[in-house]
Parts: C-alpha cells; structure tokens; sequence
C-alpha cells in the first residue's frame, strides 16, 4: 500500500503538464511559455503532440537530454517527465493537447501503438520537409477550428485529430520520411508494447515484478521479455526502473518529502532498499543527488 502524503508539504512541486479541456491546439507557442517548464522537471500528465515551426531549444524528455530544432514533431506521453533546460529567442512551436481525462475515454494506448517503440527510444523526430509543412499546415487548421469554440470541437474531432497524428508520423515513417527510424516490428508486436507501457506508466510506482506485467498481457514470461527487448532496445525491467528513477528525481528536485516517505511512494517499504535501489542506477543515493541538484541552484 502506497503512503498518502500531506499535499501542504509539496511545496517546491512544479504543476504538472496538463490541459485544461478535452482538446486544446496552440499554432504559435512562443519562448516565455516554454520557459514556465525550465526549472524544474516536471510530471506530463497530458498528452501534446509538438511541431517546431522555428528556433532551437534543449530539453530533457523522460532520462534523455534533446537537441531539438526547426522541423521537429515532440510525443510527449502522460506518465512521462520534461524539463525546457534552454530556448532560443526566436523559437516558436505548434501544439496539440489531449487531456488525461480525454485520454482516458478512448483507447489512447491502441491508438499510440504504431509509433510506441519510437516514442519510447526517443520521443523527438526530425522531419522531411514534405512532412513538416503537413504537420504545419494540420495545426494550423486545427487551430482555426478550435476558435468557432467548444461547442463545434467536439469528442470525436479531437479524437480524429489525434488518430490523424499519430497514423501520419507511423506512414511518415515506413516511407522513409523520418530520419532514421523504420517500422519493423509486427502489428501484434507494437499492441504488446503499448498494453505494457500503459500498465507500466499507471502501475510502476507499486509492481516492480515483470512477471505481473506478463501475466496481465497473457504471454509467457520469456515471450513478452523477449518482444519488449527486440521492439523497444531495452529490456522490461530497464523501462520500469526508468520510470522509477524519473519520478524519484522529480521528487527529489521538486518537493520536500523525506527520502523515506518518497520511498514509500515508489513502493519501496524499506527506505534502505530503495537507497540501494537508487545508487545502482545512478552512482549516488538520494539524499546526494539532492544536495548536489541544491548546490547547482
């Protein structure tokens, strides 16, 4: 059982990434607003699709660190981490937002499952020409929608546009007009990859165990490590203590909870296990990694 913590004490959490309606599309997004999410990572909540019209920016997107400029399409899903670490004056960026309640209303994870293996290695994609003006041109439709209001977007416009989204960046992709990525994997094969990031995104934090999560695929051990590790690059359990390891630094960073008691929100009983736990895979323990995040601000 996961401890309640006193929600008066997250008193350095940055909000988390989240829209406030079902749908919300933005064609120009300039550096100011960006910079809201500079400095502290912060948890995605929502899921945005990014089209960079113009600039430069870095930013970390989950454990990885992004050079991402002109041309490039961001997935950003709800469950992971970002932090805008610099942004150059001119960049401007087009944005689709989806909702964790909208998400939750369709089948999100059957939609986003063409392009997961992608999003999970890296969550940035740099464009062919002919596919950027698509993506440029799409959000600027969508954006003149959006303005005759609420009552003329409705449930199943957002949900086309999503649909649209995502299946254009998975043709985009078989037809080698994404550099360096191809679609290789079954159909079948991407289906189990989205069922177990979307079981592993709502239940990391309490069952660390792969055989729990292919129990709930109905695969065999050994078949669903095996299609995890040759679809995704990584194996089932580096991707659950990714998640582990991003949430314990953003609560580290971010908020005021004892190492134990953030222990206790990851599922770690014994504060000492999830010390062991966190310097495996980062080389400190918790409370280091929070005094050196504290020295560099």
């Amino acid at each position: 059982m996961v401890q309640n913590i006193d929600s008066r004490r997250l008193s350095r959490m940055q909000p988390p990434l989240e829209v406030s309606a079902d749908f919300v599309v933005h064609e120009s997004i300039g550096r100011d607003l960006m910079g809201y999410y500079g400095r502290f990572p912060c948890k995605i909540d929502a899921c945005c699709l990014c089209y960079v019209v113009q600039g430069r920016l870095k930013a970390t997107i989950n454990l990885g660190e992004f050079d991402i400029v002109a041309n490039d399409f961001i997935v950003l899903l709800p469950g992971g981490f970002l932090q805008v670490n610099e942004v150059s004056d001119d960049t401007i960026i087009s944005l689709e937002g989806y909702s964790s309640s909208f998400l939750k209303k369709v089948n999100f994870w059957k939609i986003i499952s063409p392009i997961m293996q992608y999003v999970f290695r890296s969550p940035v994609f740099s464009l062919n020409e002919e596919m950027g003006n698509f993506y440029r041109e799409s959000f600027s439709i969508m954006t003149k929608a959006a303005s005759f209001g609420r009552s003329f977007m409705t449930h199943s416009i957002a949900e086309s546009a999503l649909v649209v989204a995502i299946d254009m960046l998975a043709g985009a992709i078989s037809h080698n007009m994404v550099k360096g990525a191809t679609l290789k994997n079954s159909s079948r094969d991407q289906t189990i990859v989205g069922e177990f990031m979307q079981l592993a995104l709502e239940n990391y934090r309490t069952e660390h165990k792969i055989s729990f999560y292919a129990h709930e695929a109905s695969l065999t051990l050994s078949h669903f490590c095996n299609v995890i590790s040759k679809t995704t690059g990584m194996t089932a359990q580096q991707i659950i203590m990714n998640l582990i390891i991003m949430d314990a630094k953003t609560q580290l960073i971010n908020t005021d909870l004892a190492v134990s008691e953030i222990a206790l929100t990851l599922g770690f009983t014994a504060p000492t296990t999830f010390n062991r736990y966190f310097k495996t895979y980062t080389g400190m323990t918790p409370q280091e990694y929070r005094n050196s995040i504290d020295k560099n601000n």
